[in-house]
Parts: C-alpha cells; sequence; structure tokens
C-alpha cells in the first residue's frame, strides 16, 4: 500500500519494479470550446525485465488523432518532496505542463499554466475519491483525481501553429496499479456553463480475492456543492444503457438522483496497462457532449450540459448492468 494516500498527485510506484503502472491524464479545453488536447505521462513496467519505458501520449479532441511515445524508463522522474513529474522534456506539476517533445513527426512546444487547481476535499478515513476502498491491498487499479477544474494560460504550438489555451479550463486525474479493469466507462467534463463546475463519472469491473464486482463511482463540483457518490457510500447504479452512439446511465442514493447522459464523437486510439505493460488499445473521445441531471427529493439542483467531455468505454459494458437493479 502507498504511503502517499492524501497525495494521489505524488508517484505512488517507487517500491515497484515490475507489473505496475502509473499515468497522470491532464486535459485542457480552449476559452472558446474550440480544441481539447489531453497528454499523459506515464510510466510502466513489465513483468519480464528490461520491459520497463516512460511514455507519453496525446490525444486530440477535435480529430480524434493520437500520437504515442515509448522512451527509455530513466526519462521518467518524480519529486518526493513535490507534485513534479517529468518524462523526458515533458513536465507536469501544479504550476503547469511544460512541453517540448516530438511525437510520430510532430513537435509540440510550449507551457500551459495552471491557476487556482480545484481539489476533491478528503479526510483521514476518505483520503481520496475512492474514499475508504483506498485503504484495500491487492487493488488491481486505483483512481485518483488531482484537480477538478483550473484555469489555463499560456499555450503550445504544434509544428508552427499555436493553440492558445488561455481563459480555457483545465483537469487532472490519474490511474495506478498492475492492470486497468477488464470492463469500465468513464465520462468528465468541466465545461458547463458555470465556470468551476465539473462531473466525473466511472464504473468498473473491479476484481477482488479471485472474484469480481461491478464498482462506480462520481464526483465533482456543481453549484458550489461536492459531489461524492460511490459503490461505498450506498449508492446504486440503477440504469446502464449503452448504444452506438450514446450512453445513459442513472446513479441513486436513498431520495437523491443523478441521471447522465452522453453523446459519443470521434475517438482515438489509446494503450492501456495489463500487469504494467502498454498492451491493451482502449478508444478514448474528448468531444463528447454531457447532459447531468442532479434532483434531491424532487427538487432540480444542477442540469446542465458540457461539450469537451472525456468518454472511454473499455470491454464489455454488459458486464457492468450486473449492478443495476
Amino acid at each position: 500500500m502507498s504511503f502517499n494516500l492524501w497525495h494521489p498527485e505524488f508517484y505512488q510506484g517507487s517500491r515497484r519494479a515490475r507489473g505496475y503502472f502509473e499515468g497522470w491524464y491532464a486535459k485542457h479545453v480552449t476559452m472558446d470550446l474550440g480544441e481539447s488536447w489531453s497528454f499523459i505521462l506515464a510510466i510502466s513496467r513489465g513483468e519480464n525485465r528490461g520491459d520497463a519505458h516512460s511514455i507519453l501520449q496525446v490525444i486530440e479532441g477535435a480529430t480524434g488523432r493520437t500520437w504515442w511515445q515509448e522512451g527509455p524508463v530513466d526519462e521518467f522522474q518524480s519529486s518526493t518532496s513535490r507534485f513534479l513529474v517529468r518524462v523526458g522534456k515533458a513536465e507536469l506539476s501544479w504550476e503547469g505542463l511544460k512541453l517540448d517533445i516530438g511525437v510520430e513527426g510532430q513537435h509540440f512546444l510550449g507551457e500551459i499554466g495552471f491557476r487556482r487547481p480545484k481539489r476533491l476535499p478528503f479526510h483521514i478515513f476518505s483520503p481520496g475519491v475512492m474514499g475508504p476502498f483506498s485503504f484495500l491491498p491487492f487493488m488491481e487499479c486505483r483512481h485518483g483525481l488531482i484537480s477538478l477544474d483550473h484555469e489555463l494560460e499560456g499555450g503550445f504550438s504544434i509544428d508552427g501553429r499555436r493553440v492558445d489555451m488561455e481563459g480555457g479550463r483545465g483537469y487532472l486525474e490519474k490511474d495506478w496499479g498492475s492492470s486497468m479493469p477488464k470492463d469500465w466507462i468513464w465520462t468528465q467534463s468541466n465545461n458547463f456553463p458555470a465556470t468551476g463546475d465539473s462531473f466525473m463519472f466511472s464504473v468498473a469491473t473491479i476484481p477482488w480475492l479471485g472474484a469480481s464486482f461491478p464498482g462506480f463511482l462520481c464526483a465533482g463540483s456543481l453549484s458550489g456543492r461536492t459531489v461524492r457518490e460511490a459503490t461505498y457510500t450506498g449508492a446504486r447504479l440503477e440504469e446502464l444503457v449503452v448504444e452506438d452512439r450514446k450512453v445513459q446511465l442513472a446513479v441513486t442514493n436513498r431520495d437523491e438522483r443523478f441521471e447522465i447522459e452522453v453523446e459519443r464523437s470521434l475517438a482515438g486510439i489509446l494503450k492501456a496497462p495489463v500487469k504494467g505493460s502498454l498492451s491493451r488499445r482502449i478508444t478514448e473521445s474528448v468531444d463528447a457532449v454531457l447532459t447531468l441531471r442532479w434532483t434531491k427529493g424532487g427538487k432540480v439542483l444542477f442540469e446542465g450540459s458540457a461539450p469537451k467531455a472525456g468518454l472511454e468505454i473499455a470491454g464489455d459494458p454488459t458486464c457492468l448492468r450486473h449492478g443495476s437493479s
């Protein structure tokens, strides 16, 4: 178990030599909502000696195009005293993302600054979005929310074309462990009409002690209220419908209800870890539309749609319905 549960932004894998991955996901959307870009900095340690790499992945929302680069493992560096991760000349911290990387014939160069990152509130018995599940040993994969929302400044260029991020919105999260779940659905956006509103939902097949169960969580900040519902809070996934172009979900907990609809768009191919090695292919969109309705006792607490949403669907979504009523 990690000693940095209350700081998921820190590198968690200093004691893991094989069968391990850790990746930081940084999503950026321009102020005019014209462009969305995601950058992933990661380290991958396979089960075999020598199967260890530093990883950079990029996805462009408007086209679904992706870039991927695998480098020597010693190009990955992290600080033990503060949030600072480097892969080659790419650097991620609370201050922002620095880029000077050549990936598959493209050169990304520039700096995207972060202003006022918003963390999910936590306490000693619930150190992150996984709540008390954070303390369970032998978890295949762990998830951390680093910043629900922050303002962007600066920008970057792609072989001379400037992408201006000034005034845009950013989001940071991460995953670490041995493998990503066999099946999962994930969606997120912080581009609702009101600045600062952010929402993330994920449901996955969770292996545990030789068996498995579908577990889910949703978290965010909506209209100034913190949202945190999950399997561990006693909430239920009442509806899960996956169609060719749309995903519909409903989460309830006593008199609260979240109705979620995500419309798909173009998707790019990303690599996902299996026993530390990035040997699996999944699709991700960062140009979907997320519509959310949150009610309590029949009263509407929040309702709105957000473009430039992220959406991932992996494995067999029907396996995730077992937790639905």
